[in-house]
């Protein structure tokens, strides 16, 4: 699977995750084919639970793809810079959306920094590189300023380190570190007794759901794929383009 091919999964995934937001597929679907329904169609409400996991494939190839761009890229600032851009345009869209600050392109930024800080920090001294690097992670997690937190510059590194890895190991790897990641998610399922469908599902769709993305970057061929006069910036632009759309919608301005 070309990095072309990726990108567009992610992207597909994405926008599926979003439009679901804003018009959640069992109401949509019970709207448009049983608006005489006294309530809510089991059968909607199961086909919603199984669909949401396809909004979960985009983030892990998102931080893929910073991993990925950070080992070829010619020009690490304009890389850099490109994110920050975008990052700003599309944070006044995405609060729009979805009511709260820090985009998942701050998150890729911070992700591609951390790359180059633990880099940087090797080539000074042994080590010194890795100790910055969890010194990023913990600081993210901690402030939790932008979408995924230090969960997410984590995953960016893990990708990084394990690009020569055979598909077995990197495996274990991630059935292992995936649920860890969602350590919030577990400890209150079980502290607070939540066992309740509703709980489960959310368990499943933040703590498995993701595998399915990590999944995709297994077929990863190390090609770019297919090109056209653009393409570069076609993810960039989507990005903040139809959030904004969402979010005008959303608050009822469209």
């Amino acid at each position: 699977m070309s990095f072309f091919a990726l990108k567009t999964v992610a992207l597909l995934s994405m926008l599926w995750d979003h439009v679901t937001y804003v018009w959640p597929l069992a109401l949509t679907l019970e709207v448009f084919f049983f608006p005489d329904a006294a309530e809510a169609v089991p059968a909607l409400l199961v086909l919603q639970r199984a669909t949401d996991y396809i909004g979960r494939i985009a983030a892990p190839i998102f931080l893929f793809s910073i991993a990925n761009g950070y080992r070829h890229t010619r020009n690490f600032n304009r890389y850099a810079l490109r994110l920050l851009i975008f990052a700003c345009l599309a944070e006044y869209p995405y609060y729009l959306l979805f009511g709260f600050h820090g985009n998942i392109m701050f998150t890729l930024l911070l992700g591609l920094l951390t790359l180059r800080l633990m880099d940087w920090g090797n080539e000074k001294r042994a080590g010194l590189g890795y100790a910055l690097a969890v010194w990023m992670v913990i600081a993210a997690e901690y402030f939790r300023l932008t979408e995924g937190g230090g969960r997410y510059i984590l995953f960016v590194l893990v990708f990084y380190r394990t690009e020569l890895w055979p598909v077995r190991k990197k495996t274990l790897l991630w059935l292992f570190l995936m649920p860890l990641a969602r350590y919030r998610l577990i400890w209150m399922l079980f502290s607070e007794q939540l066992f309740t469908y509703r709980w489960f599902h959310m368990l499943c769709i933040n703590a498995v759901g993701p595998l399915l993305g990590v999944a995709f970057t297994f077929f990863y061929n190390g090609e770019k794929g297919r090109s056209f006069p653009g393409d570069k910036y076609l993810w960039y632009v989507f990005y903040p383009a139809h959030l904004l759309v969402l979010g005008l919608v959303s608050a009822g301005h469209l």
